[in-house]
């Protein structure tokens, strides 16, 4: 899938799109064609040419803006020849922090690759890097800077501006200020092989951020919405359920779109996007959703929300979905409820994990704690588990959780469901010395247990981590996730480390596991959703 609208130029010689950020020009996953030549050459051979491109330029996957492809092997080496000889000119935008910046100036720096993919300022032995910048705005100690590099090194605009104090904004691996993305853009590229000279209109996101030191909402969602769906297309063919819309790691805070089937459940947590909801759930209709259902996420007591206001049973627009619609995720299926109440019965981030199950499960008993519907023991049982044991202190979502099994072939009589409170469960369990080869935490931020007592991710998951720990057996695995937004990966892996020393437990690996495509990292990292894989000795 690739937007037409970001198509700058397509002729006999060459193809120009405005890239949009999030997407690695070549190199991605070959299984899942995510990168931007996979895509562009499907694109092309689906308007019926030839689907040569000749790369000669390098884009950060998150940042945007002017890349140009050769059509005809004839132009290579003119093109290689502006580029290698300095001859084109690159004209980039960055929004940074402003220590005070000349009004325009030229940055000369010996840069040298170092360990994880970091680019430094070296004082001997590096590759000259020369760029010329002027400031075009300032605002607050933010500036928004053009930039003429006249030399092609990696990181080299992200790191000569973090050299002079002025990094980018979004840049966190070379201290950037929070921002929702990456705010470089390449905005106009000269050749003169060619004699032409191409441009890309600037993301409103820049400018909005140093005007106010976050960008906020965009003033239309049709093209960010667009950007989100493009940047999902090797999805498209693997699943019916994804995550369109992930927030602020698709530069739309407070905004998280789910896409079942033809339908779509907009959740919003902020009053600009609340205010705002109607007018997206029309965007969302433009680019195929056939019905949109609301979620309002206020952060407070569930117990003590307004349910039909938060989650109105019937869509804001478009049609309604039938009362229960089944998705898929590959082989997998799922029914859901798009209109009852603030869950759908399906956590659609939770894709890549599913499947992680599956893979990890045959031969194995498995333990699912806080299994709500019990997507992950339908994975774990599609995947050859000898047993699933399933918690949950909701009687209706494991009834729903046996349909799911039933769903996708599976006989739930072959398998053991608790209509219990997991935090008691478990204690009970490692009294008995019960065991297991893999478990699964994803437990809420915040639920019930009891008309007494309540779970809190702060306070209590060191503890049940704990006991899920001493229940595995040699070589056992505890998938942990949590979707807690004040807790980092960094505290998720202490308390972890934590918890297996007090369950006595010998981790051999604690894995940090990447988010999914559709998951898209936000300002802070990983948004909402930290998963871990710890494998024991």
């Amino acid at each position: 899938m690739w937007l037409d609208a970001r198509v700058v130029a397509c002729d006999g010689d060459v193809l120009v799109v405005d890239k949009p950020r999030g997407i690695v020009v070549h190199g991605g996953d070959e299984a899942r064609a995510d990168d931007l030549v996979t895509r562009l050459r499907e694109w092309l051979v689906a308007r019926g040419e030839p689907d040569y491109l000749g790369v000669h330029q390098r884009l950060d996957k998150d940042a945007s803006g002017v890349m140009l492809f050769t059509r005809r092997r004839e132009l290579n080496a003119a093109v290689a020849g502006d580029m290698e000889g300095h001859r084109a000119r690159r004209t980039y935008l960055a929004a940074v922090t402003d220590p005070g910046l000349s009004p325009r100036g030229v940055l000369e720096h010996q840069l040298s690759p170092q360990k994880g993919g970091v680019t430094r300022v070296v004082p001997r032995g590096g590759q000259r890097s020369v760029a010329r910048y002027r400031v075009l705005e300032r605002a607050g100690g933010r500036a928004l800077v053009e930039l003429s590099p006249e030399t092609g090194r990696t990181h080299q605009l992200r790191a000569q501006l973090a050299a002079v104090r002025a990094p980018i904004a979004g840049d966190r691996l070379y201290g950037g200020a929070r921002a929702n993305r990456l705010m470089l853009h390449a905005c106009a590229l000269d050749l003169p092989s060619l004699g032409r000279r191409f441009e890309c209109p600037v993301p409103e996101s820049l400018s909005a951020w140093v005007a106010r030191g976050e960008a906020g909402l965009p003033a239309a969602f049709g093209p960010a919405l667009a950007d989100a769906l493009c940047l999902r297309a090797a999805l498209f063919e693997h699943a019916s359920a994804y995550r369109w819309v992930n927030g602020a790691g698709d530069e739309l805070p407070g905004v998280v779109v789910d896409r079942y089937g033809d339908h779509a459940v907009l959740a919003v947590s902020s009053d600009e996007a609340a205010g705002r909801a109607r007018e997206i759930a029309g965007a969302l209709l433009v680019l195929g959703a056939r019905g949109v259902y609301l979620k309002l996420r206020e952060r407070a007591d569930q117990r003590q929300v307004d349910r039909d206001r938060n989650a109105p049973p019937l869509p804001i627009a478009g049609e309604p979905a039938e009362p229960e619609l089944v998705v898929t995720e590959g082989e997998l299926r799922f029914p859901v409820r798009l209109a009852d109440g603030p869950s759908t019965g399906l956590f659609v981030d939770q894709r890549d994990n599913r499947d992680r199950i599956r893979r990890l499960s045959g031969g194995r008993r498995v333990l699912n704690l806080f299994s709500y519907t019990c997507s992950f023991s339908v994975a774990a049982a599609r995947g050859g588990a000898r047993e699933v044991v399933s918690i949950d202190l909701s009687r209706p979502a494991l009834d729903r959780g046996r349909a799911a099994f039933e769903e996708n072939g599976l006989d739930p009589a072959q398998h053991r469901f608790h209509h219990e409170d997991c935090v008691a469960w478990l204690g009970r369990a490692r009294r008995r010395q019960d065991r297991f080869g893999l478990v699964i935490l994803d437990p809420p931020s915040f639920g019930t247990r009891s008309k007494r007592a309540t779970f809190d991710v702060d306070r209590d998951y060191g503890r049940v981590a704990a006991d899920a720990l001493a229940l595995l057996e040699p070589g056992g695995r505890l998938l942990a996730v949590t979707n807690h937004r004040k807790t980092s990966r960094e505290r998720m892996r202490r308390t972890l480390h934590e918890a297996a020393r007090s369950a006595g437990a010998e981790v051999r690996q604690l894995k940090d596991l990447p988010s999914p495509l559709d998951c898209p990292d936000g300002p802070d990292g990983p948004e909402p959703m930290k998963s871990f894989l710890v494998t024991l000795v």
